[in-house]
């Protein structure tokens, strides 16, 4: 059997979509590839369910996925507030050590769509 041919876009791509489709508190999803490193996959998520922070520090989740295998990975989740994400694009809070906005991909369902329409049936 030949392995598995690992997509790290495509893979991106699915999270950010999936995460958009199962919590209604995201607001958009940002993939951030600049210099994440071989198989490292950085999403910034915007949530508006979450407390202000007045911390200045951001700490990603790191998941480590399908450890031990072909398409082994780790997914890097940042969840930021509204305002923590204006801040970032203003530049006045800074993303973890090595982040960059540079070549970001943006998900984000536009408003007066369903998750469903959006997203379409391949999903489900």
């Amino acid at each position: 059997m030949p392995p598995l041919q690992f997509d790290l876009d495509a893979t991106a791509r699915w999270y950010a979509r999936a995460h958009l489709k199962t919590d209604p508190f995201i607001e958009s999803v940002h993939h951030l590839p600049h210099d994440a490193g071989y198989r490292n996959i950085r999403l910034v998520e915007v949530n508006h369910g979450l407390a202000e922070q007045l911390d200045t520090s951001l700490v990603p989740i790191d998941f480590g996925v399908d450890t031990g295998t072909e398409t082994e990975h780790r997914l890097f989740v940042l969840d930021v507030t509204p305002s923590q994400w204006q801040r970032i694009n203003s530049g006045t809070l800074q993303l973890p050590q090595g982040w960059s906005l540079s070549e970001a991909t943006h998900f984000q369902i536009p408003s007066g769509v369903s998750a469903s329409q959006y997203l379409g049936e391949e999903d489900e």
